[in-house]
């Protein structure tokens, strides 16, 4: 199968045998790496993604409508780091705390 029809239909790499047991190791070794951290205390987070205006340098950069074309759009900013949400949790007497963060 041609490189331009699996990134078209990235379904397809799903039912490749070696793409299938990417996915299941990547799986594995993020429940681990979770299953590790929460043994030794702490505390697993999710911070925001999307939030309502730039609350660090260069935010603005990422910009985007959300919920577009609903009677409550409103504008946002893609969230650059989660330091400042971690620090609150640190700060609200949570000392170990730890986010497994998506990738944009």
């Amino acid at each position: 199968v041609e490189q331009k029809t699996r990134l078209d239909n990235r379904v397809i790499d799903l039912r490749v045998p070696a793409q299938n047991a990417i996915m299941r190791i990547s799986s594995a070794v993020g429940h681990f790496f979770r299953a590790a951290l929460l043994e030794k205390g702490f505390v697993e987070i999710h911070t925001p993604k999307i939030i309502a205006g730039a609350s660090e340098g260069g935010a603005a950069v990422f910009k985007l409508k959300y919920m577009e074309g609903t009677s409550v759009e409103k504008p946002g900013c893609l969230a650059q780091s989660p330091q400042l949400y971690k620090q609150m949790c640190v700060m609200g007497d949570m000392e170990r705390v730890f986010e497994v963060g998506p990738v944009f």
